[in-house]
């Protein structure tokens, strides 16, 4: 360097001016540093939730439940289960079966007199609604006092009242059960307090919610954030509000779900922390079953696990038609038909699914179970046979195959189809084979006496 110009820096270095310079550049190269850095861990932040999120969409709720289930409400598709068929105490959820029977039996509007010794019939421990002796209440007030206030003294007057004792109720409780295909469930009392022998499943549960749910007074009961039940002659009017927290902010606020409809929570010692409950989003209605879920400190893992299992149904599913109502699905032979000897199948109901958001219909699997003849006449509308659908292993539903037509039968193709019928007996092809047999031997013996006779003729001719 210049030793002039080298001199010169020194001076301006000296001065500050160049020392000024490098600061300045210095302090810019780090903001740029700073704001690019900055930029980076932005951007890794977001590449590592979108991965995540990748890893881990449809994957199944982790639950605390020991055994639960989440079905779509109108069919047969199960979404996800854990331990469906687990024996469990039932506790407070035994007052939907108590429901249920005792509907049947009496009905909504029957008048029922609370029995004298009522107060010795429970716990006073037990939650209750407070019945005096020779109240006379609705059997109707009473199934709502037990759907939504799980009143012990309202299940025991009812029981009573429809059956003469519980003993007998809990009898027809269990007939009910059978009839229903109930094959893991067993009540010993109308109310679910604890006893070995009392015991259902999350699959069973599931059955019991979908006949409540089919019957419309005990529908809006299930449904019922509240009830409000008219003065007896003994009481002034009563209120009871659900104990399911995704439907009522009356016990708790935090487990509030928005797209929740109707249910039932109870708890016990011995069966933990349960809970059945429906809820709906958009055309997308799911059931939940929550059995010996947990209490950990102030959480009821219950209301925990059952949104959990909504969440996972509503944001990784999408519900599609998989057959349409009066779609063409099959066609069969017809014999004796007049006119015709095919018809067409229809689909009697619709089927529809819940499939993967990333899936398609296509990975539906059918399973046809059809005669490959019938015989004539047929009504319009008759089924047939069914289809069978599953999706990931898991049953679906099944669709009935009706007749798209009548068909009537033809005299003459009958005549001819019941005389082919009639020599395809194995009796009278036995019999034909035997006559025939008989024939063909007599025709021989026949053969054989003609040439006799005809060789004796011949020699006496000769003879002459």
């Amino acid at each position: 360097m210049d030793a002039s110009i080298e001199k010169n820096v020194g001076v301006w270095y000296n001065d500050g001016v160049l020392k000024l310079l490098y600061e300045k550049a210095a302090k810019g190269f780090y903001k740029l540093y700073k704001a690019f850095a900055k930029r980076i861990y932005i951007f890794f932040l977001v590449f590592l939730f979108l991965s995540s999120t990748l890893a881990f969409a449809g994957a199944e709720p982790g639950i605390k439940a020991s055994s639960a289930i989440l079905a779509i409400a109108d069919g047969e598709q199960i979404l996800y289960e854990k331990n469906p068929d687990q024996k469990l105490p039932p506790a407070g959820l035994t007052m939907l079966m108590t429901a249920l029977t005792a509907y049947e039996i009496c009905g909504m509007d029957s008048n029922v007199v609370v029995p004298e010794n009522i107060t010795e019939l429970y716990s006073p421990l037990e939650q209750n609604m407070g019945l005096s002796a020779g109240e006379e209440i609705s059997s109707g007030s009473l199934i709502k006092a037990i759907i939504v206030g799980s009143s012990n003294d309202a299940a025991v007057a009812l029981a009573i009242h429809c059956s003469g004792s519980t003993q007998e109720f809990v009898s027809r409780m269990n007939a009910k059960g059978q009839q229903m295909g109930l094959a893991s469930t067993n009540f010993t009392n109308p109310t679910g307090k604890h006893d070995e022998m009392q015991y259902t499943t999350a699959y069973d549960l599931l059955k019991i919610y979908k006949s409540l749910l089919g019957i419309p007074a005990l529908r809006d009961c299930l449904k019922a954030a509240n009830v409000k039940l008219p003065p007896t002659n003994k009481s002034d009017a009563r209120t009871f509000w659900n104990n399911n927290s995704l439907i009522s902010r009356f016990y708790s606020t935090k487990y509030f779900y928005d797209y929740a409809q109707g249910g039932k929570a109870a708890s016990s010692s011995k069966g933990g922390y349960s809970l059945v409950s429906g809820a709906k989003k958009g055309d997308s209605s799911l059931i939940a079953i929550v059995l010996n879920s947990i209490l950990d400190g102030s959480v009821n893992y219950s209301f925990v696990d059952a949104t959990n299992l909504f969440n996972y149904g509503f944001d990784n599913f999408t519900l599609k038609t998989v057959i349409p109502q009066d779609a063409i699905l099959h066609e069969v032979k017809v014999k004796n038909a007049k006119g015709t000897n095919r018809l067409l199948l229809s689909a009697h109901n619709p089927l529809k699914c819940f499939v993967l958001n990333d899936d398609t219909t296509e990975s539906i699997i059918s399973a046809k179970n059809v005669p490959s003849v019938i015989y004539a006449p047929v009504k319009k509308g008759d089924i047939i046979g069914t289809i069978s659908y599953t999706y990931r292993d898991k049953f679906v539903g099944t669709v009935n195959l009706a007749s798209q037509d009548e068909l009537q039968i033809s005299p003459v193709k009958y005549i001819i189809s019941a005389i082919g019928w009639f020599f395809n007996l194995k009796p009278v092809k036995t019999f034909l084979a035997v006559l025939a047999t008989l024939v063909i031997i007599y025709i021989l013996v026949v053969i054989m006496i003609i040439t006799k006779a005809s060789k004796k003729n011949k020699k006496r001719r000769r003879r002459r």
